[in-house]
């Protein structure tokens, strides 16, 4: 789960980047997934995560190395300068919209919730960040037709 990264470089035409990690999330959290930690005993991994500072770390670092490679993928599929300070903010969206809604899940099953009602609440936190982010960040990098 951790070391999967944002589906961003296999999105369909006509779909933007934002647009395809919402819809990827909401896939996974529809079917109730393991891969975003939507199983019973997740619980237990997210405690050794918590209670260990090195791992802790190192999910930060894992997160940092998701936004660059999804900043270095924007930026070269919008052919964006290195100057150019968008597809890092986007990035940065985008990273949020995946952390959101893992930290949610986390903290919902350390919390002794049932994965299957964690699902049907997620999928109404899915609507509200798709709610906050603009239409600029939502149609940013939209992928041509192959």
């Amino acid at each position: 789960m951790l070391r999967r990264r944002v589906r961003v470089r296999g999105r369909a035409a006509g779909r933007s980047a934002a647009r395809a990690v919402l819809r990827e999330l909401r896939a996974e959290v529809e079917v109730v997934s393991p891969r975003v930690g939507l199983m019973e005993g997740y619980d237990r991994f997210m405690r050794c995560i918590q209670d260990a500072p090195p791992l802790r770390s190192r999910l930060w670092s894992m997160q940092q190395e998701i936004h660059d490679h999804l900043e270095s993928t924007l930026r070269e599929e919008v052919g964006a300068d290195a100057a150019d300070p968008l597809p890092g903010l986007i990035a940065g969206q985008i990273a949020w919209i995946h952390q959101a809604v893992f930290v949610r899940i986390g903290r919902e099953t350390v919390a002794g919730r049932n994965p299957g009602k964690v699902s049907r609440e997620m999928l109404v936190l899915l609507d509200e960040i798709e709610e906050l982010l603009s239409e600029k960040v939502l149609n940013y990098a939209v992928r041509g037709a192959q």
